[in-house]
C-alpha cells in the first residue's frame, strides 16, 4: 500500500465515523491547556489554519474568542457533520498534503494540527511540517501532535466495533527525530507535554503517549 492508499484509508474511516465523532466531539474540547497555551502565544485576531478541522470544535472555540479561522480536512462528512453543529464556516475539504495548493507562503498567523498528523506516512509527515513551516509568517505559532512508538500500523477504530479491527492507518514516531527534524526546518520550542492515553475509546488507548508541541517559526 502506498502513500496514497494509506492517506485514503483514513479519509474512508472519518468518513463512516463522522457522525458519531460530531457527537462526541463536535463541541467538547479535551486537553484544553493545549488550547490555552496556544493561544497565549497567539497576537490579537490572528488568522489560525486547522490542519485536520474534523467536525468543528476547534472552529467552535476560537471564533468565539475573535480569532481568524480556515479549516481543512480530506472528509467530506466530517466537514457535513461540522456544518450541522456549527453552521457554515471557512473549510476546505483536501488533503493536507496538498495544503500549498490554499495557501501562499508567509500568509498564517498560526496553525493547528493536533490529532492529525499521526495518520501520515513519514514522508508526507516531514512534507506537510515543511509546507507549515513555508505558510506561517515569521515569528508564526504551530501547535503539533503525535504519538510515541516506531514504525506504522493499522490500529483499532473504537467507533466501529469489529468493523473497525486494524482498521485505522496510523505512523509512529521518535521524540528525538521529530526534534530534529523541526529544528533544521526553523522552529524553535515554546511548549511541550507528554500525555498518556488512557480513555476507553482512544485510538490505542492501551498507555500510548501523546507528544504535543507549540513551536515559533524563526
Amino acid at each position: 500500500m502506498n502513500s496514497e492508499e494509506k492517506r485514503n484509508s483514513v479519509k474512508r474511516n472519518y468518513d463512516l465515523v463522522a457522525q458519531q465523532y460530531g457527537n462526541d466531539f463536535g463541541i467538547f474540547i479535551e486537553d484544553m491547556d493545549i488550547y490555552k497555551a496556544f493561544e497565549r502565544e497567539l497576537p490579537k485576531g490572528a488568522t489560525i489554519l486547522d490542519l485536520g478541522a474534523g467536525t468543528g470544535r476547534t472552529y467552535a472555540y476560537f471564533s468565539k474568542r475573535g480569532y481568524g479561522y480556515i479549516g481543512l480536512d480530506f472528509s467530506s462528512e466530517m466537514r457535513r457533520e461540522a456544518f450541522k453543529i456549527h453552521g457554515e464556516f471557512a473549510y476546505i475539504c483536501d488533503d493536507m498534503v496538498n495544503v500549498k495548493n490554499h495557501f501562499k507562503n508567509d500568509s498564517a498567523d498560526a496553525i493547528f494540527a493536533v490529532y492529525s498528523l499521526f495518520h501520515l506516512p513519514q514522508d508526507d509527515f516531514c512534507r506537510v511540517l515543511s509546507d507549515a513551516h513555508d505558510i506561517l509568517k515569521d515569528n508564526g505559532i504551530i501547535v503539533l501532535s503525535y504519538q510515541l512508538g516506531v514504525g506504522e500500523e493499522f490500529a483499532d477504530e473504537p467507533y466501529l466495533g469489529e468493523k473497525g479491527k486494524n482498521a485505522l492507518y496510523m505512523n509512529y514516531q521518535a521524540d528525538g527525530e521529530v526534534e530534529a527534524i523541526l529544528e533544521s526546518l526553523g522552529f524553535m520550542d515554546i511548549y511541550k507535554k507528554k500525555k498518556v492515553e488512557t480513555v476507553d475509546g482512544a485510538i490505542n488507548s492501551n498507555n500510548a503517549i501523546t507528544v504535543f508541541r507549540i513551536m515559533r517559526k524563526l
